[in-house]
């Protein structure tokens, strides 16, 4: 941001952690779902909550801007454009660089901001978020699991919570996507998002995924749970649908 000034105020903030008598929730990033969070159960039925947030807007961003850098970066490497249109180009690609960085910020932010304040009211105390180990997360690439950073994302999520008093702490995602839940053997991946087990349950991929991260945690994992669906965007978060209850095992 070029000719404007900023302020940085350092100040000391005492944060209250709610550490007893609150829920522990699991949470899954990813491409397609950005993020993935069950909770344990709220009922003594074991009936527990799942918030959704679709990646497609975030995914829409990436591929727009690269598509418009890319007919750029092909202009530049015609050796018949003239020098002048080369710095107007330059410049040009560079804007686009930053606004696709600050979008995408925005909506990291957005998200971040609207799951805490969701886990506030159906009274999270302690978030586990499930990372990939040895998964460059710091360096988005074209066509991988690194579309955009996790790191960022996590790094959102985590001060999100802890300025509300919630702790998050990083939970090892390995095998959490091929590994049922409730029975702890290996599930098979389906069309439309969805794993099945050998038992005779299907449910959403990373909605086990987040539940194998709540587990891990030493959180309890829920029989049954209640989706909500949310779209964020840069512009603010779009509760998509309510689904029914929904029998995860």
């Amino acid at each position: 941001m070029r000719k404007r000034w900023y302020a940085r105020v350092s100040v000391e903030v005492a944060l209250e952690r709610r550490l007893n008598g609150g829920l522990k929730s699991g949470i899954d990033l990813g491409r397609e779902r950005l993020i993935a969070l069950v909770t344990e159960p709220l009922n003594e039925k074991g009936e527990g909550i799942a918030l959704l947030y679709r990646g497609g807007p975030l995914k829409s961003d990436y591929f727009y801007f690269e598509k418009k850098i890319a007919e750029i970066d092909r202009t530049l490497s015609d050796p018949r454009s003239e020098e002048m249109d080369r710095a107007v180009l330059r410049e040009k690609r560079r804007r686009l660089y930053e606004k696709k960085k600050r979008r995408r910020g925005q909506v990291f932010a957005n998200a971040a901001a609207h799951l805490i304040r969701v886990c506030l009211e159906l009274g999270v105390a302690v978030l586990l978020l499930g990372y990939p180990r040895g998964v460059a997360r710091d360096k988005p690439g074209k066509g991988n699991t690194n579309l955009w950073s996790y790191r960022r994302l996590e790094q959102r999520i985590a001060v999100a919570a802890e300025n509300r008093g919630i702790p998050a702490f990083e939970i090892p995602e390995d095998g959490t996507s091929k590994t049922c839940a409730r029975h702890g053997c290996e599930v098979k991946r389906r069309p439309r998002g969805l794993v099945r087990c050998p038992y005779g349950h299907a449910m959403h991929a990373d909605l086990n995924a987040a539940m194998n991260i709540l587990k891990r945690g030493g959180g309890r994992v829920p029989q049954r749970v209640r989706v909500l669906s949310f779209i964020p965007t840069a512009s603010g978060i779009i509760a998509f649908n309510e689904k029914k209850n929904s029998n995860p095992a």
